[in-house]
């Protein structure tokens, strides 16, 4: 299914199936025609100075990284892009795991969850910021990854920098996943998983201290 021209969301608006939290994020609508569904990602609501800068760039780079991970079971299909400003993937019928509590994810959906990682970083692709709005679970509890805004793209032509950050970025994938199994099955962790997450790399330790010296201070 061809994703929808600007023109014929302006005909026929699309469902609002989720709102930006911010003027920064794009808003979320779900397209259905002939029985088939699409998630639109779109900046088109937002400020100029947004759509302009931010939206335009974060489109490419997100439609690029689906490119990259086209044909991996778990990544929704790119279905195409609409303009600058909107793109369209395959709709997946299910919750993110913020829906879920401890239990009711079962264990082997974790297992399944690592070894997509394990496929998107083979095809040069680090999420990066993973986090539980960003892992699905779908049709027969099938893990899903969504939301590559944010992701490193390794290239051939990526210097050593890059091939770092990369590397780097992998690592705070597994780390998330690991988090997020801790979080709904804690009894399944085993003891080299639990080590991992207790015993963070050096570059994990100084980039969370970073985090919290340039977070603004609340006000007692």
């Amino acid at each position: 299914m061809l994703p929808p021209t600007r023109h014929l969301l302006r005909e026929r608006p699309p469902l609002r199936f989720r709102s930006g939290r911010n003027v920064t994020k794009a808003d979320i609508f779900l397209w259905e025609e002939g029985g088939e569904r699409l998630a639109i990602k779109d900046y088109a609501s937002r400020p100029s100075w947004i759509r302009m800068t931010l939206g335009r760039s974060s489109i490419r780079h997100e439609v690029s990284a689906y490119e990259r991970l086209r044909n991996i079971p778990g990544i929704p299909r790119l279905a195409g892009q609409i303009d600058r400003l909107a793109f369209a993937v395959d709709f997946v019928e299910g919750r993110d795991l913020s829906h879920f509590r401890p239990g009711e994810v079962a264990e082997e959906f974790f297992a399944k969850l690592a070894r997509l990682l394990d496929s998107v970083h083979d095809a040069g692709v680090a999420q990066g910021d993973l986090h539980h709005r960003d892992v699905l679970v779908g049709p027969e509890g099938t893990p899903y990854l969504v939301d590559f805004s944010t992701a490193i793209i390794l290239k051939e032509s990526s210097g050593p920098w890059k091939r770092r950050l990369f590397l780097a970025a992998c690592g705070s994938d597994r780390r998330a996943a690991l988090k997020l199994k801790r979080r709904h099955v804690p009894r399944s962790m085993t003891e080299a998983e639990l080590h991992e997450l207790n015993h963070p790399p050096a570059w994990y330790v100084v980039g969370k201290r970073l985090g919290r010296l340039l977070r603004p201070r609340r006000r007692r």
